[in-house]
């Protein structure tokens, strides 16, 4: 129920903002020269279905997103309702405009920045990953507008020079440091056999000179009878640098095996309430995960859950919200804790353990 009032208020403040306000522009689904870059245009009034026929003023608040759908995915639609929903909650008038580049090709890219930039947007949340940052640096398009990427960190452009660049990915480097100073024993690692899991496998070598046992997980495999019960995994602490699924299933295994290890540790990766649901609460008690999504205003928090986005586990969303905080108001708010600074997210790491319920934040003395 209290989810309908809020709507309803919701409703009521920016459909009267939009009678007084706004101008509807028709949803558009147009393509970019010979490229399959789909635009769609979105105001509080087209999210309401008012009409009016005021123009939007040259101060008003425009943004572009750009992503590749089939890269992406889903994060592309979290991202424009993790947009949508700080904007009405700034109660501002406002113009977004989607893009979708499909891949991260050059020619896909550059066309859909080229029109980007003809249609006058200055500020820019790119969904693109570290991939594409070598054809973006020899995109002239980018050169004179403000881009926000959430997926790609300021280590992974290092060959990029462009102040007009913000880098907003969270650091799993810095949350294994932070993971890895309960650790007072030998070091184990399981890791995915993906693109995600033999990232964070090169991260964890890289703190980590010598690793008792660093196990590769198969994506067939849910069965590791084998693997839990190696001798070698005694009174280690094992980093699970596996998906939600294979680290519950492991988990399950590790207690059902009586796996005498010590702490077992975990990333952003896996922070996630659905861990609470696929494991026991016996086979979390050693478990320690790690975070660098902060709090942020309930009411904010509330219209993005309408609006079928989470910001408090899913980090894509969270760091696209930090994004366009500082877009809107160069963190001169106390909305978003986050700092940018040398053209990257300040993000903190937190640790939890988790109950039968819920997650709980370790207070480290």
């Amino acid at each position: 129920m209290k989810h309908l009032y809020l709507f309803l208020a919701i409703l009521f403040l920016f459909t009267a903002c939009a009678n007084k306000e706004m101008k509807i522009p028709n949803q558009n689904n147009s393509k970019i020269n010979n490229t399959n870059t789909n635009t769609n245009i979105y105001t509080p009034s087209s999210i309401f279905n008012q009409n009016n026929n005021e123009e939007l003023e040259d101060e008003d608040f425009r943004i572009a997103i750009i992503f590749p759908s089939k890269v992406v995915g889903k994060y592309g639609n979290s991202t424009i309702n993790s947009v949508i929903g700080y904007l009405l909650f700034q109660n501002k008038k406002f113009e977004i405009e989607s893009f979708d580049s499909e891949d991260e090709s050059f020619e896909n890219i550059s066309n859909a920045m080229y029109e980007i930039k003809n249609k006058g947007y200055k500020k820019i949340i790119a969904l693109f990953t570290s991939d594409a940052l070598s054809k973006i640096r020899n995109i002239s398009a980018f050169s004179d507008m403000e881009v926000y990427f959430p997926l790609i960190s300021r280590n992974d452009a290092y060959f990029i020079t462009s102040p007009n660049y913000i880098y907003g990915a969270i650091s799993y480097q810095n949350q294994m440091k932070k993971l890895l100073e309960l650790s007072t024993g030998d070091n184990a690692q399981f890791y995915e056999d993906s693109s995600i899991g033999n990232m964070l496998k090169g991260v964890y070598e890289r703190l980590v000179p010598n690793i008792v046992v660093n196990q590769r997980v198969m994506q067939s495999n849910n069965n590791f009878k084998s693997m839990v019960t190696n001798e070698k995994l005694k009174h280690t602490n094992l980093m699970i640098n596996t998906t939600l699924v294979k680290s519950s299933i492991i988990l399950s295994q590790l207690y059902a095996y009586e796996t005498e290890n010590g702490l077992i540790m975990t990333t952003q990766l896996n922070f996630d309430p659905l861990i609470l649901s696929l494991t026991q609460y016996e086979d979390r008690l050693n478990l320690i995960l790690a975070s660098s999504i902060e709090e942020t205003d309930p009411k904010l928090t509330e219209l993005l859950y309408l609006l079928d986005t989470d910001i408090k586990y899913n980090w894509v969303n969270y760091s696209t919200l930090v994004g366009i905080n500082y877009l809107f108001s160069k963190n001169k708010n106390a909305l978003i804790k986050n700092q940018i600074l040398n053209q990257e997210v300040l993000y903190n790491t937190h640790l939890y353990y988790s109950t039968k319920s819920s997650f709980k934040k370790l207070e480290l003395k």
